[in-house]
């Protein structure tokens, strides 16, 4: 080699980092980018992005589970999980219950007031079975109300800053002599209650409670706690022995009314183990980046 003359040796040009984070389904075959990016932390403390039970309650099987969708978790300031729900019994054991509620993403506390929201509206649900008194959806929902403003002031918050939709219910955990069970129903917007159907056109899922989007402008919302619990609307739904039921907000809810519905009625046949069921939960679908959260029941399994 001359004197003086550089040796440029080449090397080898780094791969692109890759998120090694928890894979999800694809039920259409197609992901989304905002999946595939990695997990944010919420500028302030809040709950976990992820959280999930696996239980047996009578002749009820359950899962549930709520996630961070991909739109609030990828970038930066990340949003804390917006959707919440609470699971359980009257003190004579004879009812699940659940709730389930979906912060609204344009109210900057409204993990605040789902979180208040499903544990108001259990807790009422069980002191009102125990002193065996009718229950009043919106005398329900309005002791959520007063509970969430309670706490929005506690932290300096305006009401407007934790708004959410809900819904509760009332499960029997065993069935009644004909076989059945007479489920109880209460929501306030678009937060849903679904029956797994298995008709001759395929497996599917019909709507039994919560409000149906429609119109121009379907994700709007008019009607959400803690402002408006008197238009609370309420339900009393016959399932039979064998049923499987979803409650769900709209992050799992705009799935099962869309070309996913047969893969989630499929994948949720038979009770999944827990760790299954959270990856369903946190499925890859174009257009569908919300947080999103499910509890689903299978009836003496």
């Amino acid at each position: 080699m001359a004197a003086g003359r550089a040796v440029i040796r080449r090397r080898d040009r780094p791969a692109e980092p890759t998120y090694q984070g928890m894979e999800f389904p694809r039920p259409n075959g197609r992901g989304t980018r905002a999946a595939r990016m990695p997990w944010r932390l919420p500028d302030e403390p809040a709950l976990s992005g992820i959280a999930a039970d696996a239980v047996s309650v009578g002749g009820l099987t359950v899962r549930a589970a709520s996630m961070v969708g991909p739109g609030h978790r990828c970038e930066e300031p990340a949003q804390p999980r917006q959707d919440a729900y609470r699971l359980g019994r009257d003190t004579a054991k004879r009812y699940l219950l659940v709730a389930v509620a979906d912060g609204m993403s344009d109210s900057k506390r409204s993990h605040v007031g789902a979180n208040v929201a499903v544990t108001a509206l259990v807790g009422r649900l069980r002191a009102d079975l125990g002193k065996g008194v009718p229950l009043d959806a919106p005398g329900i929902f309005l002791d959520a109300s007063r509970q969430m403003a309670g706490a929005a002031h506690g932290q300096g918050l305006a009401e407007d800053d934790v708004r959410a939709a809900a819904l509760a219910a009332v499960v029997p955990v065993e069935p009644d002599a004909a076989g059945g069970r007479d489920v109880w129903l209460a929501w306030l917007a678009d937060v849903g209650a679904w029956h797994r159907t298995g008709a001759s056109g395929g497996p599917g899922w019909r709507r039994i409670g919560g409000a149906e989007k429609g119109g121009l402008d379907a994700g709007r919302l008019s009607e959400f706690l803690p402002f408006h619990p008197g238009k609370a609307r309420h339900a009393v739904v016959r399932v039979e022995r064998g049923a499987v039921l979803a409650f769900a907000t709209d992050g799992i809810g705009d799935a099962l009314t869309g070309r996913t519905a047969e893969w989630f009625a499929r994948r949720w046949d038979e009770p999944p183990h827990v760790a299954a069921f959270v990856q369903d939960v946190g499925y890859e679908a174009r257009g569908l980046l919300d947080d999103r959260t499910a509890v689903v029941l299978w009836c003496d399994r």
